[in-house]
């Protein structure tokens, strides 16, 4: 499929936000003054009068439930940043979202109609006008393609870019006014966010991704948890590009399929590692994971019939989940916290509590227990500790745990899986170790590390620069010019407290300085004016001397080394 572009036609998106926007930035505002946020957009910084500042979490989730899917969905988001955000706002925003509004079919069909320039009735032989599924960025439809051919027609949803575009200026005010109260930038996060959902809603991207599937050969035997291999195969849908734009993509649909639910828990344990096993093999995870994304075909087998909203970690940052899952199988915390920065997240500079955290967590989940924790209460406990610890997490990557958490309630999406079960594994756990065992054995493996060396010295890019860097160099030293300088890693920290101590002991001495010139000048001086028998001048320098001791103590006890 290839992205249909017209210069002269006009976005229909960007049309449609024409005065969107600012109606929505109003409609924020509204809404946000209604659940007690509305000091945020008035000139002081103060609540609301009357408001209730207690239940955060609770008042967030109802007033992006008031805005809309988009805005659910970006609650979503938020809650997989339970790395940096506190747990209860981030299990309040994470609850089961209420059902979403259809798109309307008529708008559907205009938008078909639009981006593959005929009609509906032209294109497919049948259309279902009730959804197979309904998202906050896309939904899908049931048709049948001449030739008897099922498929399943995946739309972009209207009216997301004007909510994103709303979004940047309410992220920018709150920067702005709280900023530096909060956990995240909200610009930062909003941006990223809109990033993500543009991502998500490429359909171009989506055909791409399948391709890449079928060329690593996933589909024999792919996402086993249960005895039966047969069961367990992942079939692929063909993407029949004569009816897929940029805003609309036709996919193969088996013939006599079972969908979502009705496929029932066995087929859903086998989806959930088929799941399971994509992300942490290949790096490709659903952003919004449903069982209506899979189908059991006439033939038994599993299919993905909506490989739509899919993200794929690249290869450099698989590589640094393949050290981590390393780390934490040997349980070695001083390997975990050096790996961390390989999957594009961040450690603090003094990362003794990471490390303490990280050891405790390690000892909660580790050992032969993996197996009987779930993956939900996995990633709460892994969150917890980061975010104690003050470590980030990459964007990404908090939301490829989220879809793990996803994949194990395909099963049973109504269970509490946030406390394990004692003696129990868990097929989702188990699928999971075995997935991240895998990934660490092939990027170990020596031929895959030979591919990747040979693959970085075969770039002819690489030595372009080599000729020109190295005359330089002889220029220098030729002219004398060369600098060498070493900088130690730890060595700024050492410093700064060399200096705090010198300037306490020199406010030491300079106090016991006072202290001895006062006591000579109230001995040995009988003339003058006297306070108390003593000499004027020893007064106060006894006086300037106990502030100083005080300012001098109270110094050493804020810095917690008493």
């Amino acid at each position: 499929m290839e992205k249909e572009t017209d210069a002269t036609a006009p976005e229909p998106e960007a049309a449609e936000a024409g005065g969107g926007p600012a109606r929505t930035v109003t409609r924020i505002a509204r809404v946000g003054a209604r659940y007690g946020f509305g000091f945020v957009f008035r000139k002081r910084l103060v609540p609301a009068r009357g408001a209730d500042l207690s239940r955060i979490g609770v008042r967030l989730r109802r007033s992006f439930e008031d805005l809309g899917p988009t805005f659910v969905e970006f609650g979503r988001y938020l809650a997989a940043r339970a790395d940096a955000i506190p747990p209860d706002i981030a299990a309040e925003l994470g609850r089961k979202r209420l059902p979403i509004s259809p798109m309307p079919f008529e708008e559907v069909r205009e938008t078909v109609e639009r981006e593959l320039h005929s009609e509906l009735f032209r294109l497919y032989v049948s259309f279902d006008e009730t959804p197979h599924r309904v998202g906050p960025l896309t939904q899908s439809h049931r048709a049948t393609l001449p030739g008897d051919r099922p498929a399943l027609v995946v739309v972009r949803r209207s009216g997301v870019r004007r909510d994103l575009l709303a979004m940047r200026p309410v992220a920018d005010l709150t920067r702005r006014r709280l900023g530096g109260q909060l956990p995240l930038d909200p610009s930062e996060v909003v941006a990223d966010f809109i990033s993500q959902s543009g991502h998500r809603r490429d359909m171009y991207f989506a055909s791409q991704t399948l391709r890449r599937l079928r060329d690593a050969g996933l589909s024999p035997g792919f996402g086993e948890i249960g005895t039966d291999r047969d069961a367990s195969r992942l079939r692929l849908p063909t993407v029949y590009r004569s009816h897929s734009a940029s805003r609309c993509i036709t996919f193969e649909r088996p013939p006599d399929g079972l969908s979502g639910l009705r496929a029932g828990r066995e087929a859903m344990q086998h989806a959930a590692g088929a799941a399971i096993r994509l992300a942490l093999t290949e790096g490709v995870f659903f952003a919004d994971l449903v069982p209506e994304r899979f189908e059991i075909g006439g033939d038994g087998l599993l299919w993905m019939s909506d490989p739509t909203e899919v993200f794929s970690l690249d290869p450099e940052r698989m590589r640094g989940l393949a050290e981590v899952f390393a780390a934490a199988r040997r349980e070695d915390v001083d390997a975990l916290v050096r790996a961390f920065p390989t999957t594009g997240g961040s450690v603090p500079a003094d990362d003794l509590a990471l490390r303490r955290e990280l050891r405790e967590a390690l000892g909660v989940l580790g050992g032969p227990l993996w197996g009987e924790h779930t993956l939900t209460s996995a990633q709460r406990t892994v969150l917890d500790a980061l975010r104690r610890g003050g470590a980030r997490l990459q964007p990404e990557v908090a939301l490829m745990l989220s879809s793990l958490v996803a994949a194990e309630k395909l099963p049973e999406p109504d269970a509490d899986l946030t406390v394990p079960e004692p003696g129990r594994e868990r097929p989702a756990t188990v699928a999971a170790v075995a997935a991240g065992g895998e990934l660490v054995e092939r990027h170990r493996d020596p031929l895959n590390v030979a591919g990747r060396f040979v693959q970085k010295v075969a770039r002819p890019d690489l030595y372009a620069e080599y000729p020109r860097q190295l005359h330089s160099v002889l220029s220098e030293l030729q002219d004398g010019e060369i600098e060498v300088r070493f900088r130690h890693g730890g060595l700024d920290q050492l410093i700064s407290k060399v200096d705090i101590l010198a300037n306490r002991l020199v406010f030491a001495f300079l106090i016991a300085a006072l202290i001895v010139g006062s006591s000579m000048l109230g001995t040995f001086v009988d003339t003058g004016l006297q306070v108390l028998g003593v000499s004027i001048f020893g007064f106060v320098g006894f006086v300037v001397a106990a502030v100083m001791g005080v300012m001098l103590l109270v110094g050493i006890i804020r810095s917690g080394r008493l």
